[in-house]
């Protein structure tokens, strides 16, 4: 077994995404201890449950296309160069002009 979580650690510690995985691990192990906890709670509760966390999610979706379409009306709008931005763009005009007439 130890040579298994070995090898596993190692796949994901190459990718750089060792703690995510072992923190997802982490996660659903705890997770399935309180469901095994309050499974009694869960059998008389769950409908309501269940309504709550449908109206979460899609509280959720709502907020992220709203997000979404800020994002895409003001995808084109750029902002002002700055005097050094301005000077660099300027001099590279004249350049390609100057080369132009050669």
């Amino acid at each position: 077994m130890n040579y298994f979580w070995g090898n596993v650690f190692e796949y994901f510690k190459d990718r750089r995404l060792g703690s995510v995985f072992f923190g997802s691990l982490a996660v659903v192990m705890v997770l399935l201890v309180l469901v095994v906890a309050f499974f009694p709670i869960l059998q008389l509760y769950w409908p309501a449950g269940l309504s709550a966390i449908g109206l979460l999610l899609l509280v959720r979706l709502w907020l992220a296309l709203r997000q979404l379409r800020a994002l895409r009306l003001n995808r084109y709008k750029s902002s002002p160069l700055s005097r050094d931005e301005m000077a660099k763009a300027r001099s590279k005009l004249i350049a390609s002009s100057n080369f132009k007439k050669l």
